[in-house]
């Protein structure tokens, strides 16, 4: 009976159509006896609607008031008019205002591209752009639905939020630092304008406590491409194996200079430098202020990506390489509009090589 009526969708007006043939059923029911004529109640649960959801589009277009009878003790329902209950609909609609510039579609693709393959909003909507959606709106009407949640994504599930730093309990250890090597400061310019192709930054990812090994990240500064390698050990010699396999395998398109932290793994400036002798046998390794990691934020910020996937408390020896091998690609192809003009790293790259 339901189908006679019409085939309602849940949170979906009625239409014209659908208001004609439900005053054609009603005004027949309204007009029979009183045993056999429907209330609302039975009238609504017959068709398979909800009772408050017939009633109130009976009411929008009922041509009078509802009468109860006391003497005869029954209900009079006076006969619906369609075109009365679609000019009411239509005056509410008139009264509307600007319509959400998310549909339904465009939610749903930017809940799975942001909390199913943790993109970030910009980069899920240059993904969604290149899939063929129409009408997507700007990375900052997307930001603003999400601080509204009014797309389903609450504000903390977003990448880049991470939770706040406790205070620390013990005085901060002071690191040392090692007077042959280079600091910071002396690094040539063309490096700290990323204006030059080939200076990169270094650092580690170590795994939980327990755990052994983690990651050498290595981020071209002009760039931004990233290489990532599994340590199985967080050793200055573990550290010069992985870049020994690095340089085997083409990975550096040329290296100028290397910018570093002061950890125990990477103070052997020396030793590094010799790696790379068949490539550039002036290589220079700089070296931060303790504590400054600010000064290699390239790299940095490449850790925090790594994160979203790869979060702490993360065992590194149990991490299959093929997943480090994604985390690297996802990494590549994030379109970057402010630093790379909307291209991705890898695109970048293999331009500058």
């Amino acid at each position: 009976m339901r189908k006679l009526l019409l085939h309602h969708t849940p949170k979906q007006h009625f239409t014209e159509e659908q208001r004609m043939i439900l005053e054609s059923l009603w005004n027949v029911n309204v007009n029979k006896g009183r045993d056999t004529r429907l209330s609302i109640h039975a009238f609504a649960r017959e068709h398979g609607f909800p009772h408050t959801t017939m009633l109130r589009e009976l009411k929008r277009g009922m041509e009078g008031e509802i009468l109860f009878d006391k003497r005869k003790r029954q209900w009079f329902y006076p006969e619906y008019s369609a075109a009365k209950a679609q000019a009411d609909a239509d005056d509410r609609n008139a009264q509307k205002g600007t319509g959400m510039v998310f549909t339904n579609v465009l939610a749903e693709a930017f809940r799975h591209h942001i909390l199913d393959l943790k993109k970030s909003p910009a980069h899920a909507r240059h993904d969604i752009v290149a899939e063929g959606y129409a009408k997507v709106p700007c990375v900052s009407s997307v930001y603003n639905h999400i601080e509204h949640g009014d797309i389903g994504i609450l504000r903390g599930q977003t990448p880049y939020r991470p939770s706040a730093k406790r205070k620390r309990k013990r005085p901060v250890r002071r690191s040392r630092k090692c007077a042959a090597n280079l600091s910071i400061e002396d690094r040539p310019q063309a490096a700290n304008d990323r204006a030059e192709f080939g200076h990169w930054e270094m650092d580690t990812v170590v795994s939980c406590v327990g755990g052994r090994g983690g990651l050498l990240v290595l981020t071209e500064r002009k760039t931004r491409f990233e290489l990532i390698v599994r340590l199985k050990r967080l050793t200055a010699k573990a550290v010069r194996n992985a870049l020994r396999g690095l340089i085997r395998s083409g990975a550096f398109k040329a290296v100028r200079s290397i910018t570093t932290d002061n950890g125990c793994e990477f103070l052997d400036s020396e030793a590094l430098a010799r790696l790379f002798r068949d490539i550039n046998d002036t290589l220079k390794i700089y070296y931060t202020h303790a504590y400054a990691a600010w000064e290699k934020g390239s790299v940095e910020n490449a850790n925090r990506h790594i994160r979203r996937f790869h979060p702490k408390g993360t065992d590194f020896s149990r991490v299959p390489p093929a997943d480090i091998l994604r985390t690297q690609h996802f990494i590549n192809s994030i379109p970057r509009n402010r630093s790379l003009k909307g291209q991705t790293a890898h695109e970048v790259f293999n331009a500058a090589a």
